[in-house]
Parts: structure tokens; C-alpha cells; sequence
């Protein structure tokens, strides 16, 4: 970045440009209405040997279609029976991911990051349209990644990037209609790649815009252990169905801001047929 002394209208510019930013960290902390991660500039941000390490936030929204489906039930002990179920659709499943990132540059114009957090998912009215709600514990999320800087001049520099992430989801679909309690406890297993080619541009000496097209995959299975009283039997069963989506092919535009030297954020919106996300990190290069 540019090492010039900011002048004191650029800075005000750019206080009103943070304050806006924490204003979004907020709004988004609290929000629960948009699965992506955050890819961030598709370039490579650190010369060989340097680090980096911050947060990444990001909330994505998509729908997921159960395929395969199987179910096995049992009558009040009964020996079970088995067969294959249509498949289904969950609309709207919306997941939320807080990560601590950290890169390394491995070579010139070559970068490699890890991820490593916690994540949570809604959905709601979906399987049975009775009103069911599901919201996921916090669980385990992992990701890995790579950036590569193919061509670098004057103020331009493009690059691309390949992350791939796995999360584990576990809670209990419950609806206020069920009189009677009957747990249905879901885990979600899945794991997600996205492959992106961009630019990134140096606006001023402190803001920086990026984006470029991308390619999603998901891949998972949907596993559902069912209890339902009746007034005459107890039904016990599982449900087991696989979701596997791509390559859906989207968008994405960002803009990186220098908040002091060697500190950045950068927030991001993605967009594909299938979904959408939002995202926002803060990061130190070292």
C-alpha cells in the first residue's frame, strides 16, 4: 500500500468509511436472514516468509436439496422397516461462521491460509411445513485455502483462489404446534469448495476494490433421528437423505481497507442462483 502521509480530508474520508464498517459488523452480528465463506481479494497479499493472521465473519443463505433419501422405522419396538423416501427440500437454510484465519506466503506471488472456528445454522418450515424450526448448537468448522498473483502492473494486480471448508451441524427440530414432546434431532455433515479468478484495483492509497466470478460446490449428508408419541403407539426412526450441489457458478465484489499500517479489513458480497452471502474480516500482516 501506498506510504504516503493520508491527507486530513482523505482521513476523514476514511473514519467515515470505518464507522460505517462497524456499523455493518453490528447489523450483521444481529442478523440472521442471509452456505459461503468469505473469499476475500483473489490475490496474494503477502511476500514470502510474511504472515497474517485475523477474523473472518460470514452468512450465507441457500437452499439445499435432500436427495437419496432412506428411513427406517420402528412401532412401539417392533422389528424395523426400511425403504427409500422422495426427496425434499430445505429452503432457506441459513449458516453463520466466525473463523480465526491465519496465511503464510509460501513463495513469491504464493499464499496459503488455514481457518479454523465455530458454526451455527437455522432453517424452518420445511420438511413438514408444521412450523418446525431448527437451530444448531455451535459446532466445529475447518477450512483450507491457497492464492495465487498471476499478472501484477501498476495499479492492477489479478490472481485466484481455492478454498475448501467442512462443518459439522447438530441440534433439534422442535415446532410450538407439537403438543406432545418429540424430539427430532438433526446432524448435517458438509463440505463446500469454491474456486474464483478476480482483480483487485488500488483506488487511493488506502481503499483497495476486488472481485470476480466464482464456482460453489456442496456436498453433505442429512441424518434425522425421529421419536413421535401418538396416543396409542411410540414411532421411532431414522432418516437419512445426501444434498450435493455444483458447480453453481456466481460473483463477487469486496473492498479492502487500510485502518492503520499493516491492519486491513475487508468486507465482501457474494451472489450465485443458488445463494448468497455476506462477509466482513479484520486482519494484520506481519
Amino acid at each position: 500500500m501506498n506510504s504516503k502521509r493520508i491527507p486530513a480530508k482523505t482521513e476523514s474520508v476514511r473514519k467515515m468509511w470505518l464507522s460505517g464498517l462497524v456499523l455493518m459488523i453490528i447489523g450483521l452480528g444481529g442478523s440472521n436472514v442471509f452456505a459461503l465463506d468469505m473469499l476475500g481479494p483473489p490475490t496474494v497479499e503477502l511476500e514470502k516468509g510474511m504472515f497474517r493472521a485475523g477474523i473472518d465473519y460470514s452468512m450465507s443463505k441457500t437452499d439445499l436439496d435432500l436427495i437419496e433419501g432412506n428411513g427406517e422405522a420402528s412401532v412401539n419396538g417392533s422389528p424395523p422397516v426400511s425403504g427409500p423416501l422422495p426427496s425434499e427440500t430445505i429452503y432457506d437454510f441459513e449458516l453463520k461462521t466466525l473463523y480465526a484465519n491465519v496465511g503464510y506466503g509460501i513463495a513469491e506471488n504464493y499464499e496459503v491460509f488455514l481457518r479454523m472456528g465455530a458454526t451455527d445454522a437455522t432453517f424452518g418450515d420445511t420438511l413438514w411445513e408444521d412450523d418446525e424450526e431448527f437451530d444448531s448448537s455451535y459446532n466445529f468448522a475447518i477450512g483450507v485455502g491457497a492464492k495465487a498473483t498471476f499478472y501484477e502492473g501498476f495499479d492492477w494486480k489479478i490472481g485466484g483462489i481455492f478454498q475448501i471448508n467442512a462443518t459439522e451441524l447438530d441440534g433439534e427440530i422442535d415446532s410450538s404446534k407439537w403438543i406432545i414432546t418429540q424430539p427430532r434431532f438433526a446432524e448435517i455433515s458438509s463440505t463446500e469448495m469454491q474456486i474464483a479468478i478476480g482483480g483487485q484495483y488500488l483506488w487511493t492509497g488506502w481503499l483497495s476494490i476486488y472481485g470476480g466470478p466464482f464456482v460453489h460446490f456442496i456436498s453433505g449428508d442429512f441424518d434425522l433421528t425421529v421419536t413421535e408419541i401418538t396416543e396409542l403407539d411410540l414411532v421411532t426412526g431414522e432418516i437419512t437423505y445426501e444434498f450435493n450441489k455444483g458447480p453453481t457458478y456466481g460473483g463477487y465484489f469486496g473492498a479492502q481497507i487500510n485502518i492503520a499500517k499493516n491492519y486491513f479489513a475487508n468486507i465482501e458480497y457474494q451472489q450465485t442462483s443458488e445463494a448468497e452471502a455476506w462477509g466482513l474480516n479484520i486482519l494484520m500482516r506481519y
